[in-house]
């Protein structure tokens, strides 16, 4: 413990890989041992924090400090080794976790925009169906109201008054066209425009009451 508080107080620190660097195998490399010689004081305590890496995930850390420790004639402790692998697992597993989320998110996300869209697909089909309803309904009540309106003129009786008996014309000729259905009307029922056409022994008599017609009266058809 004594040497882990003078080893905090220390503001530089050595990070060391083991595999390769410090050991070639289970060999330990021959320079290493003298190299590592001036990491430590005369009582073999390190003068920096020393930490050791190891990418060998098949052993544990104590079995890496004990095999250090016999290697290098220095007691390790298990808090100087960092196994890579296992920083790396929790890495990878991580990364996994923020996948998984990402991906249940964006699946939460798509899926509440396809529930999003199909219920403004329902509302506008619903929408739609309702205008169609409404319009269906307001194109009935004009029919019904033009049927019963047409109904209720074909139905209704004519006026009832006496019997023409003679056609007199007024204004000019040419305004006489304006009346020309309902003067055969007259003429073709005899008087009678309500009753239906039959024939007659005499026409009724016309009168045209204009001055122009001196000048028609030489026509063969005035």
């Amino acid at each position: 413990m004594m040497m882990i508080r003078v080893l905090r107080l220390r503001q530089a620190g050595v990070l060391l890989d083991v595999d390769g660097v410090l050991l070639r195998g289970a060999e330990l490399i021959p320079a290493a041992r003298r190299a590592f010689r001036k990491l430590l004081d005369p009582n073999n305590n390190f003068l920096f924090p020393v930490v050791f890496v190891t990418n060998a995930g098949s052993c544990q850390r104590h079995h890496k400090a004990q095999q250090l420790s016999h290697l290098l004639d220095v007691q390790f402790i298990t808090l100087f080794i960092i196994i890579f692998i296992i920083f790396f697992i929790i890495f990878i597993f991580i990364i996994f976790i923020i996948f998984i989320f990402i991906i249940f998110f964006i699946f939460i996300i798509f899926f509440i925009f396809i529930i999003f869209i199909f219920f403004i697909f329902i509302i506008f089909i619903i929408f739609i169906f309702f205008i169609f309803i409404i319009f269906i309904f307001f194109i009935f009540i004009i029919f019904i109201f033009f049927f019963i309106f047409f109904i209720i003129r074909r139905s209704s009786p004519l006026p009832t008054f006496p019997q023409i008996e003679a056609i007199i014309l007024f204004g000019e000729p040419i305004r006489w066209e304006t009346n020309l259905q309902l003067l055969i009307d007259v003429l073709l029922t005899n008087g009678s425009p309500a009753g239906v056409h039959a024939p007659a022994a005499a026409q009724l008599p016309v009168l045209a009451c204009n001055l122009d017609l001196m000048w028609m009266a030489e026509a063969p058809s005035p």
